[in-house]
């Protein structure tokens, strides 16, 4: 399903496309820059409009790219792989191992357990050159121990770290509500204003307005 606010927006260098896929409505991105070069972010289960649209577009996909390492995250790798071939996916070192592990990921507890042992190449702290993309990556830890905000122009994607008037659970193995409150508050709400928040869950938000309604963080 495509969620109707996610109009493709055009900035100096990207476009951004946000899906609404999977069991529990995760959001997907797509992004690609001037020359249709692309990422898909945060890929759950029902892809189908996203491939449909890297055909119309032409965006020739370079890899997938995740906040972290929860199934619902994860699901659809399997469909982007089948439909545009061989691709790396991205990942911080302390999510990794939760692809190939069905307890870790979380997909155990509903039924269907999911891996995945392809190719997997390790983001870290810091700028980074992911394929045709200079991206800078906050680990903001909390939510998982390796969950990450990705920052791409003036889109920050957090996946389940910040939403629009929520943050991210702390329950889960790996959870620490003080690490994610620390994170939010010290990577996430000193970024300018009119960053634009574009969640794992729900629709999007900017850090100014998080800074000012958000009643986890006021």
């Amino acid at each position: 399903m495509i969620e109707t606010e996610g109009e493709v927006k055009e900035t100096t260098v990207i476009s951004v496309k946000k899906f609404v896929t999977g069991p529990i409505e995760t959001n997907t991105y797509l992004i690609w820059n001037e020359k249709r070069k692309g990422l898909v972010i945060d890929p759950s289960s029902g892809c189908d409009s996203l491939i449909r649209l890297v055909g119309k577009e032409r965006v020739g996909l370079e890899a997938i790219l995740l906040t972290h390492a929860h199934f619902d995250h994860l699901l659809g790798i399997p469909e982007i792989l089948a439909a545009a071939g061989s691709l790396p996916v991205y990942v911080h070192g302390a999510d990794a191992p939760a692809l190939s592990d069905p307890q870790l990921n979380g997909s155990q507890w509903f039924g269907h357990p999911f891996t995945f042992t392809g190719l997997i190449k390790l983001i870290e702290e810091g700028m980074q050159r992911i394929e045709s993309f200079d991206i800078r990556v906050l680990l903001v830890p909390g939510h998982t121990s390796g969950g990450c905000a990705l920052l791409l122009e003036n889109y920050c994607f957090c996946g389940d770290v910040l939403f629009a008037g929520s943050i991210g659970r702390s329950d889960l193995p790996g959870g620490n509500g003080s690490e994610l409150l620390e994170g939010i508050i010290g990577k996430l709400l000193i970024l300018p204003d009119d960053i634009i928040v574009c969640p794992g869950h729900g629709g999007r938000t900017t850090i100014g307005r998080e800074k000012l309604h958000n009643p986890f963080l006021v």
